[in-house]
């Protein structure tokens, strides 16, 4: 009996390797069902509601807490105000802001004196966009411009609307039937355009006969006649003549006087009448007024042919 169970007891090597291998199996299993296993919810039992209502509280404050730390980092409204004195042609932009400009307008402040801006009073601030008067009236006592003196700085580096514009004596009279554009931009008010047209003008007409004549210029009914004019004479009045017996209408067109209409009118009225002896005879033309004739007639002539 005994030989039987020893007997049976006896395993080949594969055998006792396939059972090692079953225990491994087995035991692995096992560790990893409890490693893995979803952990339980713990259910918050709350001893009475008034801690549930205390805890809530909690939370609540804690998220307020950190909202106002985020504000605090990350908002532009928070920037600490430091009331300095500052220049307003030297501060950085860092010094602007701190001192309540916005940061736009302190970018504006240096984009403007990087052009060659400056700022040479304190009231020369009130220009910036988004000034207030509140706001100025805050800066005011904490403006301190430095003095620059004015022979250390470079003549190429004066901006050229800051250069007498009009070095005109008082005495200066200028003979408006000759003078040149060089002289008329002697004159205040007259740049190089305007002394342009007031030449022009003189050649279309033929000749000033009046000093007025020179207002009737393009671009001169923007300036004031009485301080143009008292600086003009005209010494005699010579001026180029048409015979209206002789040309045409195109040429009588181009006077600064007469409109095609007209200068049509009067074509037909000589036509007509064969030979036109006066200024008079043209009062018969509807479209010519009186004030019209007075001013053309200078230029006119009714020599025969």
């Amino acid at each position: 009996m005994k030989k039987e169970q020893k007997i049976y007891f006896l395993l080949t090597g594969e055998q006792w390797l396939g059972i090692a291998l079953l225990v491994i199996v087995v035991l692995g299993t096992l560790i990893a069902v409890k490693h893995f296993q979803p952990k339980q919810e713990v259910e918050v039992s709350w001893v009475n509601d008034s801690t549930r209502t205390d805890f809530s509280d909690y939370q609540a404050k804690q998220d307020s807490i950190r909202q106002a730390q985020w504000k605090k980092k990350y908002s532009r409204d928070t920037i600490a105000i430091h009331m300095q004195p500052f220049d307003p042609n030297t501060a950085d932009s860092t010094t602007l802001v701190h001192l309540g400009f916005k940061p736009w307008q302190a970018k504006n402040m240096l984009k403007y004196r990087a052009k060659g801006g400056r700022y040479r009073k304190a009231e020369d601030l009130k220009r910036l966009y988004g000034m207030t008067d509140s706001m100025f009236q805050v800066l005011k006592p904490y403006i301190c411009i430095a003095r620059v003196e004015v022979d250390s700085m470079r003549k190429d580096t004066v901006r050229e609307d800051s250069l007498p514009k009009w070095p005109v004596k008082k005495d200066t009279v200028l003979n408006l039937r000759t003078a040149d554009t060089t002289e008329l931009k002697m004159i205040r008010g007259i740049g190089s355009y305007r002394a342009r047209q007031i030449v022009r003008y003189r050649e279309e007409l033929g000749g000033f006969t009046s000093v007025e004549q020179v207002m009737e210029a393009k671009g001169m009914g923007q300036l004031d006649a009485d301080s143009v004019m008292k600086y003009f004479w005209i010494d005699s009045v010579v001026v180029e003549q048409m015979n209206v017996n002789l040309v045409g209408v195109k040429r009588l067109s181009r006077h600064p006087y007469l409109r095609f209409e007209q200068a049509k009118a009067i074509y037909e009225l000589r036509r007509k009448k064969i030979h036109l002896d006066s200024i008079q005879q043209l009062q018969e033309i509807d479209g010519l007024s009186r004030q019209t004739l007075g001013k053309i007639a200078p230029y006119l002539n009714f020599d025969r042919k």
